[in-house]
């Protein structure tokens, strides 16, 4: 029975992915909205995989609950762009599932991470606001900056990260 049971649970998931749309399929077919240069509904139905790196434009990803299997993956905010996320779940990045580089800017609000190296992580000179997120299961830190990202984070549950949840490196 329990060797049935794994077997009808593989298909399912083989199945699952299968049918997964590719994140940057999403990305590509997005078109302008609400003062962005691509605003990408994600559909709660629907499983997405893979990553984005965006430069030079900003991006709104909405959800209610749609889940990102970054298949090992992550979504990279370059120089000069600016990502807002809201509603959406983040799994399975073998680094940092959101990755601000410099000047890169944003906010995360209401979405999950679970399962990943870190869930987010932003460096110098970035300017990110957090708030109301679930942020677990890191197998390193939760949110990993530096001490000179302009950062604002409120509202936050952050458990379950092997490293620690919050850490900021200090140059001096």
């Amino acid at each position: 029975m329990k060797q049935f049971l794994t077997v009808i649970l593989t298909f399912t998931l083989s199945i699952g992915l299968a049918q997964a749309i590719p994140l940057q399929q999403a990305y590509d077919e997005a078109i302008p909205g609400a003062g962005y240069d691509k605003l990408i509904y994600l559909d709660t139905e629907e499983t997405y995989t893979g990553g984005l790196q965006l430069a030079d434009e900003s991006v709104c990803i909405i959800s209610a609950g749609a889940q990102v299997d970054l298949q090992g993956s992550r979504i990279i905010v370059d120089m000069s762009a600016l990502l807002d996320i809201c509603g959406v779940v983040l799994t399975n990045s073998d680094s940092a599932a959101l990755k601000y580089s410099s000047i890169g800017q944003g906010w995360v609000d209401h979405c999950t991470f679970y399962h990943n190296y870190e869930s987010i992580f932003f460096w110098n000179n970035t300017d990110l606001t957090i708030t109301s997120n679930i942020i677990s299961n890191s197998s390193h830190w939760g949110v990993r900056t530096h001490e000179d990202a302009g950062k604002w984070m409120a509202f936050n549950d952050a458990y379950l990260n092997t490293s620690g949840h919050y850490k900021e490196w200090c140059s001096g």
